[in-house]
């Protein structure tokens, strides 16, 4: 495992994926991102204060792929495990790649796979203040706590609880993660709306499902979904 600093970059996601010859776990650290990247490429506030890192899992060719699309729920429930050992907040898991408190986003997951490697790109607001257009929706864990944390010991705990979990999740323990992640449900009981490429599905969010799919409830009958954009409707009046 090495360790790259940089107090500028593009992304942290951008630089492991430019790099050759990658060793597992590597990780990149920066105090600012100038392009720091959600998924489907929404732009994520990167100002000094965030913990914004990238590190690298190697691909197991024993691990069917279709396993690898739980990586983002497993990295979820291991950021959930780190915060709650610097700060006990009342943290929600998002499906399929947000941390919230207080209905307000702390955290984002970006999970990028590039020849045999998976880029898992973690942003947390830590000791942030400002989140200009965001701070309706944004916050962090000092406006939360009042305190400022060590961004640095944050981000090697959070390395160490995705270790754990990984190999928890190796060892046959999906199930639970999942019950970890449906006791932080954020859309559990939610009105939602879901946006999939042109399409828009309104309905009552569910459980998290074994095969990593989210449960909806679409004008009374139960379906899943494995992709989409997920939105809480406080406006708009669901399916039922």
């Amino acid at each position: 495992m090495r360790v790259f600093r940089f107090d500028e970059i593009d992304s942290t996601n951008s630089f492991l994926k430019r790099e050759s010859n990658l060793e597992n776990y590597d990780l990149a650290i920066a105090k600012n991102q100038t392009d720091g990247r959600g998924r489907r490429g929404n732009s994520w506030v990167s100002k000094e204060g965030a913990a914004l890192f990238s590190f690298v899992l190697k691909e197991d060719a024993e691990l069917l792929m279709e396993e690898y699309r739980k990586l983002p729920l497993v990295t979820g429930v291991a950021v959930l495990g780190a915060l709650k050992k610097f700060k006990n907040l009342n943290y929600k898991f998002k499906w399929t790649n947000d941390i919230y408190v207080n209905d307000k986003k702390i955290s984002g997951i970006l999970v990028e796979k590039i020849n045999e490697n998976f880029i898992i790109g973690i942003g947390i607001n830590v000791n942030n203040k400002e989140f200009g257009d965001l701070s309706s929706s944004a916050t962090s864990m000092r406006i939360e706590s009042g305190k400022e944390f060590n961004i640095e010991e944050l981000i090697f705990t959070v390395v160490e609880e995705f270790k754990n979990c990984f190999g928890k999740f190796l060892s046959g323990g999906w199930k639970l993660i999942l019950n970890e992640i449906n006791e932080r449900n954020h859309l559990l009981d939610k009105p939602v709306t879901i946006k999939i490429i042109d399409k828009v599905v309104r309905g009552i969010g569910g459980r998290v499902l074994e095969d990593g799919t989210l449960e909806v409830t679409v004008d009374g009958i139960k379906k899943s979904f494995d992709i989409g954009e997920v939105h809480i409707s406080f406006k708009d009046k669901p399916a039922k």
